[in-house]
């Protein structure tokens, strides 16, 4: 039977060394299996780096979605900008007070690019529906394309959890609190 290998010890060890100083020794002791179970299964670095990263964007695509597929139903705004914490928020720190947390970030980005379909997916596409199930835009499409852009700007511009919830909170009450009180 194979080993379970948990993503969030080699994102921990990657943020605090980089790709390029951790050694597969490094990720092996991290994960608890010998060097030759990585190698076995993932051949090099960088395929570990990979899947440690799609898993961990999937458990926070998944943290995200949760959010919204269990909201009250008379819950809107507020529970969007849980989602939005659950999905940039919560990582902020990790990102930027990390020595190599932009490179994770980095790599997670060449993954998205890479990837035709991603988890990102996932949650922009239930994002949409609790937009459009609830009626908070004549156009959740769009309305999900233009939060998403800025929740990744938001991300990539602001120092902690706390400015991340401010600004992604200033950037729902722009866009959609104007629709709820009209």
């Amino acid at each position: 039977m194979a080993q379970v290998i948990k993503y969030a010890p080699v994102v921990e060890l990657l943020s605090h060394y980089g790709i390029q100083k951790a050694t597969m020794s490094d990720l092996a002791e991290a994960v608890g299996v010998t060097r030759q179970t990585l190698y076995n299964r993932f051949k090099t670095k960088q395929h570990v780096r990979d899947w440690a990263l799609l898993e961990y964007m999937s458990e926070v695509n998944d943290t995200a979605i949760a959010v919204l597929e269990n909201a009250a139903p008379d819950a809107t705004l507020k529970v969007m900008l849980e989602a939005f914490e659950r999905w940039g928020g919560d990582h902020v720190q990790m990102v930027r007070n990390s020595p190599h947390g932009m490179d994770i970030l980095e790599g997670g980005l060449q993954l998205i690019a890479s990837n035709a379909k991603t988890p990102i997916d996932r949650f922009e596409q239930r994002l949409e529906k609790f937009i459009e199930s609830r009626q908070l835009s004549p156009s959740p499409a769009e309305t999900t394309m233009v939060l998403v852009l800025a929740a990744k700007g938001v991300f990539v511009s602001c120092s902690d959890a706390k400015d991340y919830r401010e600004k992604m909170g200033a950037v729902i009450n722009a866009l959609l609190g104007v629709m709820q009180s009209a």
